[in-house]
């Protein structure tokens, strides 16, 4: 048993790797590279979801060529995010739309997921326009430490489950664990920037996280797939690997904009 518990661990750390070596190098060019990073994640996203829902053949090429094609103007002119809202909204959800009108079951599902989905990219955007790519490392390090935290903790304790009609492998010694290495990471930003809210935020930004991972594995379990698709071994898919992202990139948006504000 113990065996198997972590059978996986060569695998997905392998790709972890990779996708790690990819991110640092589109951090090292700066905004444009991380822009373009996230057009990249935001597309394959985009296919995911509507391919989870169903769609295929043209209308899943349709929704694709959309999706990019609305979000291509945010990478080349992030400015458009500050210009006008609800332009870069509109274009955010056009590919939901569009392929919710081809979704004959759990459509309302299928849009409400699409709007975190647009939440967290628009908020992914504002934070690369507003901090650059460094705004990106410290959403990255939030997440990426929560997670870290709470596979551990959960793989070597156990115990409880978190929520376990929706997420049966996540406990509440992972969730917390998760909590207490976002806020320490927070304490070592305060420290260096002075921000005494940069804890809080921490902590609120690694609970994002944790809601944008079982919101996917509620759709995931309402459309009864397992993984959202396998372009990424061991993680599934982009879904997979960057719904933490996606919460805690909402989360970070809304926090920040409240303290610009």
């Amino acid at each position: 048993m113990t065996q198997d518990r972590w059978a996986d661990l060569p695998l997905r750390l392998a790709s972890a790797i990779v996708l790690l070596l990819i991110f640092s190098a589109s951090l090292y060019v700066g905004r444009l590279g991380v822009l373009a990073l996230g057009l990249v994640a935001v597309v394959a996203m985009q296919w995911e979801l509507a391919r989870m829902f169903g769609l295929s053949g043209r209308r899943l090429l349709a929704v694709t060529v959309v999706a990019a094609v609305g979000w291509l103007p945010m990478a080349v002119q992030p400015m458009i995010l500050t210009q006008s809202l609800p332009l870069a909204a509109a274009a955010g959800l056009l590919p939901i739309l569009l392929a919710a009108a081809f979704i004959a079951h759990n459509r309302m599902v299928y849009i409400g997921y699409g709007a975190l989905l647009t939440l967290g990219m628009l908020s992914f955007w504002f934070l690369a326009l507003t901090f650059g790519a460094i705004g990106i490392a410290i959403l990255a390090a939030v997440v990426i430490l929560s997670d870290i935290g709470g596979y551990i903790a959960g793989r070597l304790m156990g115990g409880p489950k978190f929520w376990p009609a929706i997420s049966p492998k996540k406990t509440w010694s992972g969730t917390v664990a998760g909590w207490a290495l976002a806020g320490l990471f927070g304490l070592y930003l305060m420290q260096h920037t002075g921000a005494w809210w940069s804890v809080p935020a921490a902590i609120a930004v690694a609970f994002g996280a944790q809601m944008g991972d079982i919101a996917e594995s509620w759709v995931k379990r309402r459309m009864g797939v397992k993984d959202s698709s396998q372009l990424i071994p061991g993680h599934g898919g982009f879904l997979d690997r960057l719904d933490g992202f996606i919460g805690g990139a909402a989360a970070f948006g809304l926090i920040t904009a409240l303290f610009l504000s």
